[in-house]
């Protein structure tokens, strides 16, 4: 099977930069390592292309049986990779703090998932 790298650079949208072609070799690396709770966080300045490799990268992951969540710092963030991705993103607190409820408090009360 061919490199996620080779499989992103047919799937993006644009002629990658240099800087994009170092995140497909990063990715590369991502996808190979296999450890048991992948992660990888992808930055960059605005108008660098995270959100056009992000979309490309969705139709990679499951091609190598990777399952994945997509999380953004904003409900903007998440939105608009959502449109770009075609699939769910959510905001990272909305992943990481669930809110219950409780009567002891008179506002909401937060706990951790797992």
């Amino acid at each position: 099977m061919p490199l996620p790298s080779e499989i992103l650079r047919n799937k993006f949208e644009h002629e990658p930069t240099e800087s994009q072609s170092r995140a497909f070799v990063a990715i590369d690396q991502f996808v190979a390592a296999r450890t048991t709770k992948p992660t990888m966080i992808l930055k960059g300045y605005a108008g660098t292309g995270k959100t056009s490799i992000v979309a490309a990268l969705v139709k990679v992951l499951p091609l190598f049986n990777y399952k994945f969540v997509l999380l953004a710092p904003t409900g903007r963030a998440a939105k608009v990779i959502s449109q770009y991705a075609k699939k769910t993103a959510f905001t990272i607190h909305k992943r990481i703090y669930k809110a219950k409820s409780s009567q002891e408090s008179s506002g909401p009360v937060f706990s951790q998932t797992k």
